[in-house]
């Protein structure tokens, strides 16, 4: 389980904070490197981005990395990963 420093981190998140280190701009200019990019290729990229974990991966004591894992597995329509 995670620490409580850890808890309070996460659960204290706010959208904007998000917002501040992706702002529209940002965003936009991954937009478009990912457009020019898939140009190039017959796959696709996903970006995404989450704030904080939920805290049921916090509970489990899921690492930032293993979530953006199980994220991709059901943005691939794969379910999540064993």
């Amino acid at each position: 389980m995670a620490g409580l420093g850890r808890w309070v981190r996460h659960f204290f998140m706010p959208q904007w904070q998000v917002r501040r280190v992706f702002p529209a701009a940002a965003l936009r200019s991954v937009e478009d490197a990912i457009r020019l990019g898939e140009q190039a290729h017959a796959g696709q990229v996903r970006f995404a981005i989450e704030g904080a974990l939920p805290g049921r991966a916090l509970y489990r004591g899921q690492t930032a990395r293993d979530r953006a894992v199980d994220v991709f597995f059901a943005f691939a329509g794969l379910g999540h990963r064993t």
